[in-house]
């Protein structure tokens, strides 16, 4: 796919901009969209493998930058790829809310297209899903279509669950010797195989029922007005260090920075395995409550492809656009590069970063929104293991600024269904339950790094509150807190602040000009 122009006219409004329905809200929307295409503006194309479009992209996007006097370059990776129309959307709409809260003209902008896709909360899947799978996953189209049929028909025999659960491992199933497997895991530090999540092994019935019942929850969870607090703890040590904190694990006592809040469901933090009852000796149906296992299996079907993403987004990240980046930063050695990532666009971006480190190029500054990994990705050590980190522990001391993990218990993707789909087989949760575990960053932060200051997001956007560098968790929830179960606040990202979070981070002022005092 050929690069944008490098100036684009914006096509559809920000929705997450409130703006009033008269004609002064039209002229302002206006505005704010012809500031948006105003900005140096490129897409940089990515196939599943980490191939680069044609090998011309970085050489367009250095040639751009230098005519229009780039100075910081922004790059950002989300997963709203569905087609093209919703990836030139969700470009845009990130691009508006920078338009909004800075004049900068030396600010451009690389997005990073490449074969992702996110679920809508639909109940069935609908034909524009159908389509994206089918990119997703090319060749695979009467798989797909399959798929479709089964879970659409909801037969009552329990063989038709367990044809979900083995059409779903042929569909997101690698090669064995396919570099892709390497990137399954975010914690073990090297030290561990990689492997694929229990989900795709047990027992598909066993599976859906907890996915079905996890569904509940986060209705139940959605009705709620009040969330639990975070609690931030101080290191104890000594006789009276507690040898497992409220919502921890082993002696993590004796490692500051933030702890959980309580689980989104208590269910979660059960130590047993997370299984539902056991399938009747000799019986043939599934018994009660049909559709309720198959809104599981239909659950299970996203979160195995969201799986898939999340593996295929760390191989396009090291491989395809670290050395991009690379390139990039040779031609342009006086222009700063900022990371920006949303899902498991935030994924990819962390692992463009780990590409990089230990070379010539720093990236300036690495934001994560709603981070679809794991919240030990970036700990030197797990406190439930003897050995072993999480793979992205150098990340923090090669990335020049800091590494803003920003997160909110308000996120329901991240803070129940994740967990779920990202435990082991053979392997059942300790003392602080599945979500501490397994949990993602997007939910409560990176854990387990020390010396990693926790903020508000008001904390966070004061004048130079941010550190210059390491790991600063951000708790968005103030402005991150909008959205439907399943996926709760997951894509509620196109928030203002969040664009001045990002400016923070990279320190992004605009030196020798006077920055928009919008906000």
């Amino acid at each position: 796919m050929a690069c944008a122009p490098l100036v684009t006219a914006a096509r559809t409004e920000d929705a997450a901009c409130t703006v009033p329905a008269t004609g002064s809200g039209e002229r302002m929307r206006s505005s704010r969209e012809a500031r948006a295409s105003d900005k140096a503006y490129r897409v940089i194309t990515f196939d599943a493998e980490g191939g680069e479009g044609d090998g011309k992209q970085c050489t367009r996007i250095v040639a751009d930058a230098r005519d229009a006097g780039v100075r910081d370059l922004v790059v950002l990776a989300h997963t709203g790829h569905n087609d093209e129309d919703t990836a030139a959307e969700t470009d845009e709409r990130f691009r508006a809310l920078f338009a909004d809260v800075t004049d900068d003209e030396a600010l451009g902008f690389v997005s990073v297209h490449w074969p992702g896709m996110r679920f809508p909360p639909e109940p069935r899947l609908s034909d524009a899903t159908e389509a994206a799978l089918n990119r997703m996953f090319p060749g695979a189209e009467q798989l797909v279509a399959d798929l479709r049929a089964l879970l659409e028909e909801r037969p009552v025999r329990f063989g038709a669950v367990d044809d979900v659960g083995m059409m779903l491992r042929r569909l997101v199933e690698a090669p064995l010797l396919s570099d892709v497997n390497s990137y399954a895991l975010d914690t073990g530090d090297r030290l561990l195989p990689q492997s694929d999540p229990a989900m795709l092994f047990d027992s598909a019935m066993h599976v859906c029922e907890g996915f079905a019942h996890a569904l509940e929850q986060a209705g139940e969870e959605a009705e709620r007005t009040a969330r639990r607090p975070e609690r931030i703890e101080q290191p104890s040590t000594g006789a009276e260090a507690p040898k497992v904190s409220r919502s921890g694990t082993l002696t993590e006592s004796e490692s500051a920075g933030p702890r959980p809040p309580d689980s989104p469901t208590e269910w979660l933090e059960r130590s047993e395995p997370l299984g539902p009852r056991t399938r009747p000796f000799g019986s043939s149906e599934v018994g009660e409550a049909p559709d309720r296992l198959w809104d599981g299996a239909h659950q299970l079907l996203c979160q195995a492809v969201s799986y898939a993403i999340r593996r295929r987004a760390g191989l396009i990240g090291e491989r395809g656009l670290a050395p991009a980046l690379g390139r990039i930063a040779e031609g342009l050695p006086d222009t700063r590069i900022h990371l920006v990532g949303h899902g498991s666009g935030a994924r990819l971006v962390a692992y463009a970063a780990r590409g990089l480190a230990g070379g010539a190029h720093r990236v300036g500054s690495l934001t994560l929104l709603q981070a679809a990994f794991s919240h030990f990705a970036f700990a030197g050590h797990q406190p439930q293991q003897l050995r072993g980190g999480g793979v992205l522990a150098e990340v923090v001391e090669s990335v020049g600024g800091p590494v803003v993990c920003g997160y909110s218990h308000y996120d329901l993707e991240l803070g129940l269904l994740f967990p779920l789909a990202s435990r082991l087989l053979g392997e059942s949760p300790p003392e602080g339950g599945v979500g501490r575990v397994w949990g993602a960053l997007g939910y409560d932060g990176a854990q387990g790094v020390e010396g990693c200051p926790t903020l508000t997001l008001a904390e966070a956007l004061a004048e130079d509150a941010l550190p210059r560098s390491g790991c600063v968790n951000v708790d968005t929830s103030d402005v991150v807190r909008g959205g439907a179960p399943p996926l709760g606040a997951h894509d509620d990202v196109f928030h203002h602040e969040l664009a001045r979070l990002v400016l923070a981070a990279g320190r992004i002022t605009g030196e020798g000009r006077t920055p928009s005092k919008r906000l």
